[in-house]
């Protein structure tokens, strides 16, 4: 196995700053999976869990032990449905957390070098966000404590290790974490085995069957040859005739779904990165690119016992050069017959709107660009990761909303990327793309599911996205970065200091 990215970014910038000076680029069965009663209400005690971060193996591939990283984990206290180990995966147990319990979970590394982890999508203090600059040493652990702010949705948790996150949650430091409130609970939604994580993921393998991590290209990263979900390749989902919720998350490193059933069924969209939509949405298709996540209302009824079909990537261009193949994720198999009352509820939750006058700054938004300065690696805002830097224009104020407008467009080979923020979700506001680049963006646009929250949104070649953000409430410094990881390890990430 390749233990490590094939470039590294501080030999990168060292090397091209000797021709640059001065330039400041420093640096199976899934129903055992949910199997359980609806998760009820909060207990009064926190929530203790013990995650250990070490070396494992698994059959991804059947018949196959490959060698993995791996989340295990036990719970001291609390709720007892808070942790879910995912039947038969490498990958992380599921957390299942109330909105309002704090959480308590001590994470110890044992994988040989540094590790630290992120909580996606989770609103929480500076130095519980998984900054690498509190990644702690092989043999150390580290206690997460946090109270769980966000709404009902679907977040997950992974590696964010300096220069290592594409490797660690690529060799599986990564799982799902879901939040549930007292208004998503009211609600008539498929609960238990009929509300499933599905993580997508890719992967490439040697010859013996081991992971094998070699990104393509600097505007490609790492594409595997392998689909997975869930840790498995090609994996069959049996379903009844019932109602199911679910959700998706892209735990892939780089790759782009675009997803669609291959019955030509439409997608019916429930929520995203933040949790449950307004009101249902229909779409012929769902992009979803790394870091994001859907949620889908799939109704069997009308498929009779014995029928199979094909969850898939559909074709699409303008991402990078590597991506838009059509895959066959996961096959469905309807297996049994089962009542079902269930009917797709017409609202779902609150979401209220920002208004664009209501933006401290919307008449002068603060603009972050996407660029790659000649022979390096891409970096946002003009600029590559550093530790603590921070440029003038990434000091906010804790708590004010503001216009956020990121461009992707110039710079030399130009591609996609999906634009993550660390703190509490936004709202996209507008897009808008050259017409040089409009065939690409049109073979996606119609599957990107722009309305309620969000924390993670894919950037098209020579789009302009303006965003609603709210900053969160605490203070420090919080990353915004590319979800591509191997973007992201060779710098693509930078601070945003969020002043009182």
């Amino acid at each position: 196995m390749n233990s490590g990215s094939p470039i590294d970014r501080r030999k990168l910038l060292q090397g091209t700053l000797g021709l640059a000076a001065g330039a400041a680029l420093a640096r199976s069965a899934n129903a055992q999976l949910a199997n359980r009663a609806p998760y009820g209400a909060p207990s009064l005690a926190p929530v203790r869990l013990e995650l250990l971060a070490a070396p494992g193996t698994a059959q991804i591939q059947t018949g196959v032990t490959t060698n993995v990283w791996r989340y295990t984990g036990t719970q001291l206290s609390g709720s007892h449905r808070a942790l879910l180990p995912i039947p038969g995966s490498h990958l992380g147990p599921a957390i299942r957390l109330f909105q309002g319990e704090r959480a308590i979970v001590r994470v110890t590394n044992q994988l040989g070098e540094d590790h630290v982890v992120h909580w996606h999508g989770l609103d929480v203090p500076e130095d519980m966000d998984g900054h690498p600059m509190n990644q702690f040493a092989h043999g150390a652990s580290y206690t997460y404590d946090f109270t769980v702010l966000n709404r009902a949705g679907t977040y997950w948790y992974h590696s964010h290790t300096d220069m290592r996150t594409g490797i660690q949650a690529y060799r599986g430091l990564a799982g799902p974490l879901i939040v549930s409130d007292a208004q998503e609970q009211a609600l008539p939604l498929p609960r238990g085995a009929f509300d499933l994580p599905l993580v997508l993921q890719d992967a490439s393998f040697d010859a013996a069957g081991q992971l094998s991590y070699s990104p393509l290209t600097m505007q490609d990263g790492f594409l595997g040859t392998t689909q997975l979900v869930n840790g498995k390749a090609g994996y069959v989902l049996p379903v009844a005739t019932r109602v199911y919720r679910f959700r998706v998350l892209n735990g892939a490193t780089a790759r782009v779904y675009k997803l669609a059933w291959s019955d030509g069924t439409p997608m019916v969209v429930i929520g995203n990165d933040g949790g449950l939509l307004a009101a249902p949405v229909t779409k012929p298709y769902v992009t979803l690119a790394p870091g994001e996540r859907a949620e889908l209302w799939a109704d069997f009824r009308s498929h009779p016992v014995g029928s199979q079909f094909t969850l898939r990537s559909l074709p699409f261009s303008g991402v990078s050069n590597g991506q838009g193949a059509q895959l066959d994720l996961m096959q469905v198999h309807v297996t049994q017959a089962q009542p079902e009352t269930l009917q797709l509820p017409t609202s779902l939750s609150t979401i209220t709107p920002y208004l664009p006058q209501q933006a401290l700054n919307w008449n002068t938004p603060r603009t972050f660009a996407i660029t790659r300065p000649m022979a390096l690696p891409f970096v946002l805002n003009g600029a590559a990761f550093q530790m603590t830097g921070v440029a003038a224009n990434e000091i906010v104020r804790r708590d004010t909303l503001e216009r956020v407008r990121i461009t992707n467009t110039a710079g030399p080979m130009i591609v996609a990327h999906p634009i993550h923020f660390h703190g509490r979700q936004f709202q996209v506001y507008s897009r808008s793309v050259s017409s040089t680049y409009l065939t690409g963006w049109q073979s996606l646009n119609q599957g990107f599911i722009d309305q309620g929250w969000k924390d993670t949104v894919l950037v098209m070649p020579g789009e302009t996205i303006d965003l609603l953000v709210r900053y969160t409430g605490y203070t420090g410094l919080f990353l915004y970065h590319c979800h591509n990881l191997f973007h992201e390890d060779m710098g693509m990430m930078r601070n945003l200091r969020v002043d009182p």
